[in-house]
């Protein structure tokens, strides 16, 4: 049997959108003010799409600097995987990635997983990797983006949500490594929850009549809005998030690597949904300030997907060695966590 290969991430890259959306600008939209929305959220600016930039360009545009990082050419990526959340409709938004990077031979696939997503992808990535390692002795490469346009899906009269949501992508070339291996993730899902933070219909069933079974011209339809609970997803996040990050170092241990503990965690990157949410987490695992990483939710709002890998990319090499989580959580209270190794040190 083969020794255990070490896979981790190799380059990382992003991309941010042209247009800066200030809160002084939302005070022009809503009933609020950037003294409300930093006491509630954290969040001092966020970007969104500007004129001709799409969600495709923005995954491409993050997933050739993760490429050029690693070292590697879009040919020799054998998977990619896209966490999304936001593009409706099809073929994937993988696959259009697949074609404009020209990955002829890649398998190619979204996942939605809420803001989660992120991790599911790296995670079926980090399964194939090994599994064609294990079973045929081939060291592939992969490719994990994370993007979303909350934007196109935000109701900008409802101040509850319009001053929280950004846009982004984020992406990461995953393979053999040296130094800096993914020791384990965690995945779930709490679909009791899915009533917290959902995403309105756009669709309507085509039958008209059941009688006659006639069909209707055309399929009615609504513009879907993203709809949150607020205060209710905050408990169960804060919650979600902590005991995830707990069960992936339980995970670990189980698998026969060397034993941690939370205590060992040198840094967290947590989802950028809201800078309370980022602090409740680092209280509740009894962290310091400068061991959490909260530029992101103040700089770029919550970015969903491609908030994690946005984070990445600013801190980048900062810390050779360190033992560091990844966690995040999102609709259908989907989350999960990602322990892992700085590389270098």
């Amino acid at each position: 049997m083969r020794d255990k290969l070490s896979i981790g991430y190799l380059g990382v890259g992003r991309y941010i959108p042209s247009v800066k959306l200030t809160n002084a600008h939302l005070e022009q939209m809503v009933d609020t003010s950037d003294e409300w929305i930093i006491q509630r959220t954290g969040i001092h600016t966020r970007f969104i799409l500007g004129p001709g930039e799409t969600m495709l360009m923005m995954a491409v545009e993050a997933a050739k600097a993760a490429l050029a990082k690693a070292g590697l050419e879009a040919e020799q990526i054998s998977y990619l995987q896209v966490g999304v959340n936001t593009h409706l409709r099809f073929p994937s938004l993988a696959t259009l990635i697949q074609h404009e990077l020209a990955m002829k031979n890649a398998s190619a696939a979204d996942i939605s997983a809420g803001c989660s997503a992120f991790i599911f992808a790296v995670e079926n990535i980090f399964n194939r990797l090994h599994t064609d390692w294990m079973l045929g002795g081939e060291k592939n490469y992969g490719l994990v983006i994370g993007v979303d346009a909350l934007s196109v899906v935000t109701d900008w009269t409802d101040r509850s949500t319009c001053v929280l949501f950004g846009d982004g992508a984020g992406a990461v070339v995953m393979g053999p490594v040296e130094s800096g291996p993914i020791l384990s993730i965690y995945t779930r899902t709490q679909g009791e929850f899915a009533d917290l933070l959902y995403l309105d219909p756009f669709l309507s069933p085509a039958l008209e009549d059941p009688e006659t079974v006639s069909m209707k011209h055309r399929n009615g339809s609504i513009y879907p809005f993203l709809r949150m609970e607020g205060r209710k997803v905050f408990a169960v996040a804060v919650r979600t998030m902590i005991s995830d990050i707990r069960s992936v170092i339980d995970k670990n241990n189980r698998l026969g690597n060397k034993p941690i503990e939370v205590g060992d965690v040198q840094y967290v990157i947590p989802h950028q949904a809201n800078l309370r949410i980022v602090s409740a987490v680092q209280e509740g695992l009894k962290l310091r300030e400068d061991q959490v990483y909260r530029d992101g939710v103040i700089n770029y709002g919550n970015t969903s997907a491609a908030s994690i890998p946005i984070g990445y990319v600013d801190e980048w090499d900062k810390r050779p060695g360190a033992l560091e989580v990844d966690v995040a959580f999102g609709s259908g209270f989907a989350s999960g966590a990602i322990l892992r190794r700085m590389r270098g040190g």
